[in-house]
């Protein structure tokens, strides 16, 4: 009986470290794609205020604006509701206040972070079209 308790406590510290790190990864691959779209932010800018300089009117120049508009705005939200979801002080942003949390607690973590994860790669792929536009309209 001892023994299959103890395969039990294992088994579920395995599980939980396992939900653990996968949290890490998905928070280090959140934050990466963050970083990386915060340098882009200057380049929608500036290809807006270009984009807005020409002496030509044009409805698509028009929507390029409006999707860099978008891109941009889909970033800040990004932003304002992953810090609203995962506070600074808090797990996973603090590794450490992962202690006394249960298994079920880790996998609500692990999904709102999958669900994050998501988000900021469609911002990206937001900067990416909206970057591409611009650029094609100004060549």
């Amino acid at each position: 009986m001892r023994y299959i308790i103890v395969m039990f406590f294992l088994f579920s510290c395995s599980s939980v470290n396992k939900i653990h790190e996968s949290n890490l990864l998905l928070l280090d691959q959140v934050i990466f794609e963050h970083d990386e779209l915060m340098k882009d932010m200057k380049e929608l800018k500036d290809l807006k205020t270009k984009l807005e300089s020409l002496e030509e009117s044009d409805g698509n120049i028009d929507i390029a604006i409006n999707n860099l508009d978008e891109a941009r705005k889909g970033m800040m939200s990004f932003m304002k509701d992953f810090s609203e979801e995962f506070p600074f002080d808090s797990y996973p942003m603090q590794k450490d206040a992962r202690e006394g949390l249960e298994s079920k607690t880790l996998k609500e973590i692990n999904g709102k972070l999958q669900r994050q994860k998501e988000v900021v790669m469609e911002v990206s792929s937001k900067f990416s079209t909206s970057i591409d536009q611009a650029e094609k309209l100004l060549d």
